[in-house]
């Protein structure tokens, strides 16, 4: 009787720290996004820079400061998908939490 009662209490604390180990993987996985987007933003920002200036590695014929320009503005974009995308992970955990919180199941 004992080790039951001892079983079901600790199937009950990992249910209950499964429940937390969730929201965490969501806000990491928002903060990985966030990461990941900050460095495509400051590479962006070098392509930019490295096309105005005329300067970084440029292949005649084929890396005109336009299309370098285009790639830094590609790199942009990709960028703010990213910080969507973390947005997004955040709001789903905010979302998941409250949504725990209404159900009664903290």
């Amino acid at each position: 009787m004992k080790k039951l009662i001892i079983a079901a209490s600790v199937c009950s604390l990992l249910s209950i720290a499964q429940l937390g180990f969730a929201q965490a993987v969501q806000e990491g996985k928002a903060a990985k996004k966030e990461m990941k987007a900050e460095k495509k933003v400051a590479k962006a920002i070098e392509y930019k820079h490295e096309a105005s200036t005329h300067k970084g590695l440029e292949v005649k014929g084929i890396s005109d400061p336009k299309t370098r320009m285009a790639k830094a503005d590609r790199k942009m974009e990709k960028a703010e998908k990213k910080e969507m995308k973390g947005e997004a992970k955040e709001l789903k955990a905010v979302a998941k939490a409250k949504t725990k919180k209404a159900a009664g199941v903290d």
